[in-house]
């Protein structure tokens, strides 16, 4: 009998070892997911941010870029090697958008230039496309040329290797994500045109050559970025003589109703002067730079594009959680503050104040004594001094 009975508490013992701590494992899932979530969404929204074109820092010494980039046009392939550039035709107008997509201002962008039966490209951020992926399916849907912006808009001279590499590479799988393509066309932040290369620049340009990319730069700026009315954004716009211009615009990065009244105007004029429109390719005769991604990169896109949703999706959970935990607790606060007022008028009514039918039965008292070790002397010395039957 004896024997039975070690061998049953051995057998309770190993029970015991190996319950399951379950609250513990929930609780480390859910605090890996939640840093997760915050870590994504702090890197996508806070850590750079698109800021003004007009910061550009202070431009370096320019001894590594080659006189015929410098020089040349603003279609710049093979840094990494046997640097060429290609210019704009004659009369070609080759409009480019940065900083979007934005569900307000590139739609209407889009709009006007379905109105005129003219195409574009659209240089596009990754935090952008990962918030908008439909206006990105709907650029490439439209016949638009699509080109990456980066990631998150840094100045790409001022990060490392690694990090431009980073920011390329989450760009590019955001679009096959978003669009099912990939794309050959980059242009960084806070770049102009082919004079304003630096060293630190050109070895940006070399990387990206490396990567696969062709650096596509600018010869007309709008300034729509200072928003300084349509009428000069329009002036801005249009070009000096009859030669080829990759025209800088933007369909992000604040309120574009200027640039889209501009270019509303602007391409019936340069029309009508026998301009035509073309994309970056068309415009300068290069292969077709936009792809259809392959399974690999599409799928991978795909759970970038849902995993950075899904931390936004947390962070904006997470605010209105402490909103309404901060309701609640001014409710609490508002409740207890009428119950103690009122607790108080009861109390001050004297001994014989009566707070109801007297109880003559007998009644049980339950002591708090797990995790309450605060209040057991209170319960304990509050049934000593009742004369209550117990």
């Amino acid at each position: 009998m004896t024997h039975h009975r070690r061998r049953a508490a051995r057998r309770r013992d190993r029970t015991r070892r190996i319950t399951p701590r379950t609250h513990w494992l929930l609780l480390s899932v859910f605090a890996v997911t939640l840093s997760t979530a915050l870590l994504l969404q702090g890197y996508t929204h806070h850590m750079f941010g698109i800021t003004s074109d007009a910061v550009t820092g202070v431009r370096g010494r320019s001894d590594m870029v080659p006189a015929r980039v410098a020089h040349g046009g603003p279609v710049i392939a093979g840094a990494a090697t046997s640097p060429h550039t290609a210019r704009v035709r004659p009369r070609t107008i080759a409009l480019t958008f940065d900083d979007g997509p934005d569900p307000t201002w590139t739609p209407r962008i889009l709009e006007v230039l379905r109105r005129n039966h003219v195409h574009a490209t659209f240089f596009v951020v990754g935090t952008q496309v990962v918030a908008h992926p439909e206006l990105v399916r709907r650029i490439v849907a439209d016949g638009h040329q699509i080109g990456i912006h980066t990631f998150t808009h840094p100045d790409l001279a001022r990060l490392a290797p690694w990090q431009r590499s980073l920011e390329l590479r989450e760009t590019q799988l955001a679009v096959a994500g978003a669009a099912g393509v990939t794309t050959a066309l980059l242009r960084p932040p806070y770049s102009s045109e082919n004079g304003a290369l630096d060293d630190a620049d050109w070895s940006v340009l070399k990387q990206a050559d490396a990567a696969g990319y062709v650096t596509v730069l600018s010869t007309q700026d709008a300034e729509d970025w200072q928003r300084p009315g349509a009428r000069r954004i329009l002036a801005n716009a249009t070009p000096h003589g009859h030669g080829g211009q990759v025209l800088l615009m933007h369909d992000a990065g604040g309120d574009r109703s200027q640039t889209v009244a501009a270019l509303a105007a602007l391409v019936p004029r340069l029309k009508a002067q026998g301009f035509r429109f073309a994309t970056v390719s068309d415009a300068v005769g290069m292969a077709a730079p936009v792809q259809p991604a392959g399974l690999g990169d599409h799928l991978q896109g795909l759970a970038l594009v849902r995993a950075l949703q899904g931390g936004d999706r947390v962070v904006r959970l997470l605010g209105w959680l402490m909103y309404a935990a901060g309701a609640i607790s001014v409710l609490r606060a508002a409740v207890v503050l009428t119950a103690a007022r009122r607790h108080r008028r009861l109390r001050a009514g004297g001994p014989d104040r009566s707070w109801g039918p007297r109880v003559t039965e007998p009644v049980s008292v339950i002591v708090p004594a797990y995790n309450e070790s605060a209040g057991i002397e209170a319960a304990v010395r509050s049934l000593l001094a009742s004369d209550h039957p117990v």
